[in-house]
């Protein structure tokens, strides 16, 4: 049963906050966070990122620094908490592809659940120790939830959203602020609005109250919170309250059927190749994959990215940055990955994991065709760029001797994989656009 509760956030008393909000800290690099804080050095990286690069764990100082910045906030206005517990309202404008979106949602507090079959909470892709090592050593030093989790549900009618926004509708928001989108060719604008009627957020715990929740984006901050009610528990040497604040997670929750929801792709870069060339792949490839587009530009690869669904079921383009070629290929056999046998890497996957795109580049592209023939003997090295002219360049510059374009993950995969408690291979989906950090504090304390 998923519970969600209503929160008093701490918030920045504003009503422009573009200045103030980021992007998610594991996007940023240590230039962004230096641009953010020259823009207000009262912008919210300054706690929630302490320690640069992100991802990885810092000295205790740092932490340490960004605790008392969060205090000394608080207690100088910067920041205030709200009085009464809400829900609130977000909502998020961009544009992709020339044309415009509107995703809505909700920031809430969640109630944690350990992830398994009998769940209501499920994750999609792995996860990694370091960077929960980074946000457990922050939230130890902060009692708050910085940043959200992004979540989904399942609501074919969007009444749960709608009937939230009705709640709302010809208000003002609270707050307003406009990042530039992750391509750098635009804005997102992000509004946040407070509900605090006590009728309405009984109406959305109840119409949440027997849905399943799909994390999509913050795998590691939900494991974070985890393993921060397990201390608190340990330290408490009893089941803590049912209100305690360790006992939830900030959420921002999405419907999947909600319009502005959209997934991209991300794509793959290869180095520490050799002798990889469009000519070599194919030859090497040709008793498991078929050729299916004439040969294109380097310049062709952002239209070749709309058009990938074209081609067919699991087409994904290939980049030879020494020709300046790329070529579309897909698999002979409808299963692949059920061909193979005696892997332990796909022992007991199911043939939903099978059909992923990510799943077939890395078992079979990757291990069966590229490393043996391009990489014998070495490891090779990847990076996961989210638009076609990225891919391009990136190998361009000398770096990547190999690009490979992808279709986004389906929705309904995400899904599938999801209830059937398989976790999908890293970097499989790409929620766009990330949501905003710093418009909702949740105090755990």
């Amino acid at each position: 049963m998923a519970d969600i509760q209503p929160l008093a956030a701490i918030r920045y008393p504003q009503s422009e906050q573009t200045a103030l909000i980021s992007p998610p800290y594991d996007v940023l690099s240590s230039s962004d966070k230096e641009h953010l804080l020259a823009k207000n050095p009262h912008n919210v990286v300054s706690i929630d990122l302490p320690h640069v690069p992100p991802k990885n764990a810092g000295p205790a100082q740092a932490y340490e620094l960004a605790a008392k910045t969060l205090t000394d906030w608080i207690q100088q206005g910067v920041l205030q908490r709200d009085v009464t517990p809400a829900l609130y309202p977000y909502e998020q404008t961009y544009t992709y592809d020339g044309k415009a979106y509107h995703r809505r949602g909700l920031f809430c507090r969640v109630r944690l659940e350990e992830f398994g079959p009998q769940g209501t909470i499920h994750p999609h892709e792995q996860t990694f120790s370091g960077p929960k090592e980074d946000r457990l050593m922050l939230m130890r030093a902060t009692h708050a939830n910085l940043s959200p989790v992004f979540g989904l549900y399942d609501d074919a009618s969007n009444v749960v959203t709608d009937k939230l926004f009705a709640a709302i509708a010809n208000h003002a928001p609270l707050a307003t602020a406009k990042l530039p989108s992750q391509d750098g060719q635009s804005h997102v604008t992000s509004k946040l609005w407070q509900v605090s009627d006590p009728h309405v957020i009984a109406l959305v715990q109840s119409l949440m109250r027997e849905k399943h929740l799909y994390i999509a984006d913050g795998h590691h901050r939900y494991g974070t919170c985890l393993n921060y009610r397990a201390e608190i528990t340990a330290k408490n040497g009893a089941a803590l309250p049912t209100d305690h604040g360790a006992n939830f997670a900030l959420f921002v929750l999405i419907a999947m059927q909600d319009p502005g929801l959209i997934v991209l792709p991300t794509h793959r870069v290869a180095a520490n190749l050799t002798g990889f060339s469009i000519d070599a792949f194919l030859q090497a490839g040709s008793s498991q994959l078929q050729r299916v587009s004439e040969e294109l530009a380097g310049d062709d690869m952002d239209q070749l990215e709309k058009r990938l669904p074209e081609f067919g079921l699991h087409a994904m383009g290939i980049y030879d940055p020494k020709s300046d070629r790329v070529v579309v290929v897909r698999p002979i056999e409808k299963d692949p990955l059920g061909k193979i046998t005696g892997d332990p890497a796909l022992a007991g996957k199911s043939e939903a994991w099978r059909q992923l795109d990510v799943a077939i580049l890395q078992h079979l592209i990757f291990d069966r065709i590229v490393a043996p023939a391009f990489a014998p003997g070495q490891a090779m090295q990847w990076a996961f760029p989210h638009v076609a002219h990225e891919v391009r360049e990136m190998c361009r510059s000398g770096q990547y001797q190999a690009g490979f374009v992808l279709q986004p993950t389906p929705l309904e995969s995400v899904r599938q994989l999801c209830n059937a408690n398989e976790l999908m291979p890293q970097k499989s989906t790409f929620f766009y656009p990330k949501l905003a950090t710093g418009m909702v504090i949740n105090s755990l304390s």
